[in-house]
């Protein structure tokens, strides 16, 4: 994995170490936002674009040896890094001043830093779609099979929630407007719709159905994982939107 795509193992490495020292933070830095931590956010993010990019440097890796370092694959690992990186420091930037990152318009340079992000957003499940493509069409395994549709849904799905999640003021739908209330660790809500939930769970098909295709390697199950991802998405948000929690605690 290291040999086929250094720079995303290595930044892979480095953002769960940022994931651990923001972390820490929550427990020396009292400041509340939405009812949780200021550093629950961008810690949060550390480890999902953490675990992302190992994602991405291991599906490189089922690509011939000889295009692990091709343009299109460089190009687009160095555009996922970039909008990586340009999301983590502006999270970092507004955790620091107790302000919100995601959702913030209160002034002409939040609304452009906002619409930023969205298109960074765009950047990272872009090249996850190609790189997913490359990996489609490189080879006829199981495994290539299962991991280049993955990463596709993965990040159209994505794309899809994020969208719908960006056209409101907040994650949540109906119920108290706090994350101190959810659930432990997710903080995902407990007395209203929550659309975190589906988009972690849209996010996620690229781990699930490779790991059910390693396990099972046969082309009819891992295409049955895939429509079942895309209807756990679809129903997710469908709950979300109704104003129904994941779980009512």
């Amino acid at each position: 994995m290291t040999t086929a795509s250094p720079l995303l193992t290595r930044t892979s490495m480095a953002f769960m170490l940022f994931f651990l020292t923001a972390y820490t933070l929550i427990y020396f830095d009292t400041r509340l936002l939405y009812g949780v931590s200021v550093w629950e956010k961008p810690s949060k993010f550390f480890l999902s674009l953490a675990i992302h990019m190992a994602t991405l440097a291991w599906g490189i890796s089922l690509l011939p040896a000889e295009q692990w370092h091709s343009r299109g694959i460089r190009i687009a690992s160095a555009a996922f890094l970039a909008a990586a990186v340009f999301e983590m420091g502006y999270m970092i930037f507004q955790a620091s001043r107790g302000e919100a990152s995601h959702f913030n318009t209160s002034t002409p340079f939040h609304d452009m830093m906002y619409s930023l992000m969205g298109f960074g957003a765009l950047m990272l499940t872009g090249t996850t779609a190609y790189i997913g493509w490359r990996i489609r069409k490189s080879g006829t395994s199981t495994l290539q099979f299962a991991a280049g549709w993955s990463f596709i849904v993965s990040a159209v799905a994505t794309t899809v929630v994020a969208s719908i999640l960006a056209q409101g003021t907040g994650h949540w739908i109906g119920g108290d407007l706090t994350d101190a209330t959810g659930l432990p660790f997710f903080h995902w809500s407990t007395t209203g719709g929550d659309l975190r939930v589906a988009h972690f769970a849209a996010l996620h098909i690229m781990q699930a159905v490779p790991l059910i295709a390693w396990f099972w390697p046969d082309k009819r199950i891992a295409t049955v994982a895939l429509i079942a991802g895309i209807a756990v998405v679809a129903s997710l948000t469908a709950q979300a939107l109704m104003g129904v929690p994941l779980f009512r605690v």
